[in-house]
């Protein structure tokens, strides 16, 4: 950048703050933005970019990096918007980290390799990964075989997180023990033998990729210039680098961002918000934000970006508060905060003052943010008894959880009526359900061929189960779901279905078998919490056995997937970064339920940070009347003009 400080690009239809005016003409080589919520930080990159276009550098020696396609497509806007031509956009390089690094190994590879975006694609190389696992070492450890989707969905995550933190990059890990590795990665025997035998099917241990997924290009590409000084020096040497979403940043990512600063001496710009760290489960970390930068880079300057365009000074104060940040608006309307009250003792009286909020809400678009799935279990019957319509952003329905279908299908069985669910692909999946509760091991083309045969043929099911549970190597947990079948079967059509399945609760041991099949312990204790909710729910609906089937069909009939028009949403907070709306509801804020026990505070925290500054005109907080069961993050708020609604 030229040694003159002042901005040189005057930008279309705004006028930059000051604090943009400072990173717009920042003279340091690597500059990080610390940047709030909302704060508008891709159009500061955007700033920054034209700043440096109009000084004389070639649009072809810039690179842009971001890391999903929303946020490359954001820039390109910005950039346009604030008035760089069309012509000049096109000829910048604007990629994610994943798509720069495949284009970087296809010149350093020479070849084309298949990409394989979905999970659907990745399933059947996880399965036969995971029948050579058993074919390989079952004789020799005892493995537990789970070939379900959801088991396959469990590996594949864990894969990526293995990979974006270059888990089996340790220094130690050739030389280790199966054990030490074991531990130094903290996953059981069959995943690890597992993740080894899918990467060798990828052709990752010996160069010869077959195929990538999302985020192997990253991988593959630092694994490959990793202490490799002269293949560094073919990467693309670039004078100006800015990226965007620093708070995302992963192991991989992050030494791949340091080649490329390196390589061309760039000048580098990154914008990100160390209080919006809640990936961690993909490898993200606040080190990265917090100091590993300035590890890397001693010389680096930090400027603020403190005034948010989306929220009113009320929030901004009061997030401000929160994190112990500077933190103000940039607007003059008002974002209202509300905190409703309930009785924490009464188990619907949480979703009932939630549904009284909803009588008050304004135009545009209301969002129920959940800490997470297992809370849509009340909210989503509350909303379904009030006769309130809502769509799900990036969720199912509580009724389409593993955990929710194998007890319908524990019901339907016992009663002979899994005809009462009409959908043959529901019946398929209520039969996957059971596989994974009951743990009965299946190669993949048993698994399909089962499942195709009951959405087909439902009576099919229940001598199908009876019959694998016969042959199943584990003829404890077998004797288990045996006995709760034949439970359920002994007791009448008015017996209450709730009292029922508490008892199947406990006689099939689900909480510990969701610790078994879940790889990550934060899901198994949502698996044990949304069993408790939907029993609780059963129980306080009155429903019997013999009306169970209709009364969940008439609820799954309700039940709609957002379109993104849909004016009531329902989402999980860790699927919602980056967007925002009119009308932010948080419910549960209590003791255990938000922040949750066995997490990481700072994430925690991070996590209603993040959930808050969605809210553009109005925030409600929903938390228990007695402060002994109140969050701790209502009272961090110092909200000094609290309105406290009459219980629902």
């Amino acid at each position: 950048m030229s040694t003159d400080n002042a901005p040189q690009f005057i930008p279309k239809r705004i006028t930059p703050t000051p604090e943009q005016v400072a990173i717009q003409t920042a003279q340091k080589k690597v500059v990080l933005i610390d940047a709030n919520a909302g704060a508008a930080k891709t159009t500061t990159l955007a700033l920054r970019l034209a700043e440096a276009l109009h000084r004389g550098r070639a649009p072809e020696r810039m690179l842009a990096l971001v890391f999903t396609e929303a946020a490359r497509v954001a820039l390109r806007q910005r950039l346009l918007e604030v008035g760089v031509p069309l012509g000049v956009v096109k000829r910048l390089v604007i990629d994610t980290f994943d798509a720069f690094a495949a284009k970087v190994l296809l010149q350093l590879e020479n070849m084309q390799v298949a990409f394989m975006r979905s999970d659907e694609e990745l399933r059947p190389v996880a399965w036969e990964a995971l029948e050579v696992v058993s074919e390989k070492y079952a004789h020799r450890y005892p493995l537990e075989i789970n070939t379900t989707n959801g088991a396959i969905a469990e590996f594949l995550k864990l894969q990526l997180r293995t990979k974006a933190r270059l888990d089996f990059q340790n220094p130690d890990f050739e030389s280790n023990s199966l054990d030490d590795n074991l531990e130094l990665l903290g996953m059981s025997r069959t995943h690890y033998l597992w993740l080894r035998e899918y990467e060798a099917l990828r052709g990752a241990d010996t160069g010869d990729i077959q195929f990538r997924a999302p985020f192997d290009a990253t991988y593959d590409l630092v694994r490959m210039l990793d202490g490799d000084e002269p293949l560094r020096q073919q990467l693309p040497a670039f004078q100006i680098i800015v990226a965007d979403e620093l708070h995302d940043l992963n192991e991989a990512s992050f030494r791949l961002l340091t080649m490329l600063i390196r390589r061309g001496n760039a000048f580098f710009c990154g914008a990100g918000d160390k209080d919006q760290v809640i990936y961690t489960w993909s490898g993200a970390d606040h080190r990265f934000l917090r100091q590993r930068f300035e590890q890397e880079f001693p010389a680096l300057q930090r400027l603020p970006l403190t005034a948010s365009y989306r929220y009113g000074p009320q929030l901004a104060q009061a997030v401000g508060v929160l994190k112990n940040k500077v933190s103000v608006s940039a607007l003059s309307r008002a974002t209202h905060i509300d905190v409703l009250e309930y009785d924490h003792a009464q188990p619907q009286a949480c979703s009932a003052q939630l549904i009284a909020a909803l009588e008050h809400a304004h135009a545009g678009t209301t969002a129920i943010l959940l800490r997470d799935r297992d809370q849509a279990i009340r909210v989503e019957t509350a909303l379904f008894q009030s006769g309130i319509a809502y769509g799900l952003v990036d969720m199912n329905s509580y009724l389409l959880s593993l955990e929710v279908l194998m007890l319908r299908g524990m019901v339907a069985i016992a009663r002979k009526d899994l005809h009462a669910i009409k959908s043959g692909p529901r019946r398929g999946e209520i039969l996957e359900a059971l596989v994974a509760f009951a743990e009965i091991p299946f190669t993949r083309t048993e698994l399909q061929q089962a499942k195709a045969d009951v959405a087909n043929y439902p009576d099919l099911l229940e001598g199908f189960l009876t019959n694998q549970l016969a042959k199943s190597h584990n003829q404890d947990k077998a004797a288990l779901t045996l006995a709760a079948v034949d439970y359920l079967r002994a007791l009448p059509a008015d017996a209450l279905a709730g009292d029922a399945l508490q008892h199947i609760f406990g006689l099939m041991q689900l909480e510990q078998t969701a610790r078994r099949i879940y790889v990550d312990p934060a899901q198994a204790r949502v698996v044990a919490r949304s069993l408790h909710g939907f029993i609780a729910v059963c129980r306080e609906a009155g429903v019997a056995l013999g009306g169970f089937a209709g009364w969940l069909g008439e609820m799954e009939e309700a039940v709609t997937v957002s379109t993104g028009k849909a004016k009531l949403v329902i989402a999980c907070i860790d699927q919602i970064k980056g967007l925002e709306y009119n009308h932010v509801i948080l419910p549960y804020l209590a003791v255990d339920e938000f922040p949750r026990s066995k997490t990481d505070p700072l994430e925690e925290e991070n996590r209603f940070y993040v959930a808050a500054t969605r809210a553009r005109d109005r925030l409600t907080l929903l938390t228990p009347q007695d402060p002994a069961w109140r969050s701790r993050y209502i009272a961090a708020l110092q909200l000094k003009n609290k309105i406290v609604a009459p219980r629902a």
